[in-house]
């Protein structure tokens, strides 16, 4: 039987269009199931891994069914964490592009709600959104669902590990009794398969993957096995070798994430912290400086695990062993995605070991002893990243694209395109990548510019 097209599933050419553009050739094995079924209107349960293209599956499957004329919202995404809100919602504006006047909008806790219930004088046809911040939403009716047709629920798993279960209940009371219902899960628990029965009718149920087991090919995985002493030394040797690049750090706590990259820090790693006690314009720096290349290390708690959107990340490694075979899973899985080649490593002691290694997941790890060179005495003089990030005062709902951006810091920074990185525009302010040896000159210059009418204030991320 041959493999179907995006064509074949019977997407419309706007999204077709999209698709080309962001180079899927191919539907996945959970795009090529969902899609048919979710157009039929059928309800879906889905057991889906990290890096299956379920997002893609789901987003394309209610962006063809949007009523754009209809000034309501018609379609909403529950997700467990801001990060993984953003990231969805950026991936659906991304399939969306080619439709116009489409409307997706993103709500989660760690900022003001006042933002939110501005941006909603137009409505959006799509909602993302965690449990807390949506049902504050519908309490306060700046939200009213009367009109929902399609009620995604992300991660189901997560969400009730989190303890949304409540919250979860008192959303659907709200919604539309005649809709349709698609739930995706990384394993199907008891808990996830009570909450498919209580709100799903006549489910398709589509297996695209057990998550217990299936890491990429691609991913090569590597223990190092030493004493708790010798790990500190071991990380700094393996963030040494020029093919590690990128790297993210798991650490169980944040205590611990905090106190592993001021050692590095001070061993003159450019590493930076990410954990859930941050607030949301702290965990978007930390982000964006490993994503433009102003940071070499993240190093981060299991927030990160799920729904992190770094591309281009070469290395993971487990600093400490997770309690669990599915956290190791999702953290190794953040490397050696959508077909590029990564490694996994972890650094283990002996009791560590032992208990990793009951895991059907870790059968692959290659171990060795772990190699820990004495430490300089000083921090060394390694390569600092040859970019700086610059924060500017005006985002998204200042209607500035990245496109107004490069021309702004062309027009007055006086850089060559080329020398423009990685931009990321949000809904109040943005970041952008420049080279490290002219960014305070160019923070000098372009402050003050206009854009689209407004001045704007630009200062270096430290």
């Amino acid at each position: 039987m041959s493999v179907p097209t995006f064509a074949d599933l019977g997407l419309a050419p706007a999204l077709l269009q999209a698709l080309e553009e962001l180079n899927f050739t191919a539907p996945t094995p959970v795009q090529a199931e969902v899609i048919p079924m979710a157009l039929a209107g059928q309800d879906v349960a889905g057991q889906a891994p990290t890096g299956s293209g379920k997002t893609a599956a789901y987003g394309l499957s209610v962006l063809q069914q949007l009523e754009i004329k209809e000034d309501s919202m018609q379609v909403l995404v529950l997700v467990p964490a801001r990060e993984l809100a953003l990231q969805v919602r950026d991936a659906l504006k991304r399939l969306a592009k080619y439709i116009p006047n489409l409307r997706v909008a993103a709500f989660y806790g760690g900022h003001a709600m006042r933002d939110e219930k501005m941006s909603l004088r137009q409505i959006p046809h799509v909602v993302v959104a965690t449990p807390g911040r949506l049902l504050d939403h519908l309490e306060q009716r700046t939200i009213i669902p009367n009109k929902l047709r399609v009620l995604i629920l992300d991660e189901a798993d997560k969400l009730l590990e989190l303890g949304f279960q409540d919250e979860l209940v008192e959303i659907v009371k709200r919604l539309p009794r005649q809709r349709q219902t698609l739930l995706f899960s990384a394993t199907m628990s008891d808990k996830v398969l009570n909450l498919i029965r209580a709100n799903l009718t006549r489910p398709r149920v589509v297996d695209a993957g057990q998550d217990d087991g299936n890491l990429p090919e691609n991913l090569t995985l590597l223990g190092h096995v030493g004493t708790i002493d010798q790990k500190p030394a071991a990380l700094y040797h393996l963030l040494q070798k020029p093919d590690t690049g990128r790297a993210l750090i798991f650490c169980n706590t944040r205590e611990r994430c905090v106190e592993l990259a001021r050692f590095l820090q001070g061993r003159g790693v450019a590493a930076e912290v990410l954990h859930g006690k941050m607030p949301q314009p702290e965990r978007d720096k930390a982000l964006m400086k490993l994503r433009n290349g102003s940071s070499q290390v993240l190093v981060a708690t299991d927030v990160a695990a799920r729904g992190l959107d770094v591309t281009a990340l070469d290395t993971v490694v487990q600093y400490e062993s997770p309690d669990k075979a599915d956290q190791f899973q999702h953290r190794a899985g953040r490397t050696a995605r959508a077909g590029a080649v990564g490694t996994a490593h972890i650094l283990a002691t002996p009791a560590e070991q032992s208990h990793v290694k009951k895991w059907p997941v870790a059968e692959t790890i290659q171990w060795a002893p772990m190699h820990a060179p004495k430490l300089p005495p000083a921090a060394p003089k390694a390569p600092r990243p040859e970019n700086s990030t610059l924060h500017v005062s005006a985002g998204r709902k200042d209607k500035v694209s990245a496109h107004d951006l490069v021309g702004t810091f062309m027009a007055h920074g006086g850089l060559e395109r080329e020398a423009v990185g990685h931009i990321e525009v949000f809904d109040h302010y943005s970041y952008v990548a420049v080279p490290r040896q002219q960014a305070q000159e160019v923070a000098n210059r372009v402050t003050g510019a206009k854009i689209k009418g407004r001045k704007i204030r630009v200062s270096l991320v430290e």
